[in-house]
């Protein structure tokens, strides 16, 4: 009878040992998913597959305050799309292949890409 009920205790402990992994593991995941230098990275890829797809006098908006966080600049540089989100500078870039050149202007509370 001793056997079975340890047997039992330890597989008790196994199984709560298992599930305070995988929470702590999905939290950590979450978080990051969560960051901002991921948010600033899907705003670099979305705005150079915009950049991508547009032909020349197209333009488009990108509002500083937007749901992935406030945007404090938007450039373009050396075929290249970089964003600041909530301060953090943009390093690398997301790289975008137009014919056409692409200029960035700053009106009021939003950015205006215009491909030209």
């Amino acid at each position: 009878m001793d056997k079975r009920g340890s047997v039992m205790n330890e597989f008790v402990v196994h199984v709560i040992l298992i599930a305070l992994i995988l929470a702590v593991f999905l939290f950590a995941s979450a978080e990051r998913v969560n960051g901002r230098n991921v948010m600033q990275q899907v705003l670099e890829k979305q705005l150079a597959l915009l950049i991508d797809s547009a032909e020349a006098g197209m333009s488009f908006e990108v509002w500083k305050g937007n749901i992935n966080g406030v945007i404090d600049d938007v450039d373009i540089d050396d075929g290249r799309v970089f964003v600041s989100v909530d301060g953090l500078r943009s390093v690398g870039g997301y790289p975008y292949f137009s014919r056409y050149s692409v200029e960035v202007e700053e009106v009021g509370d939003k950015f205006l890409v215009t491909v030209k």
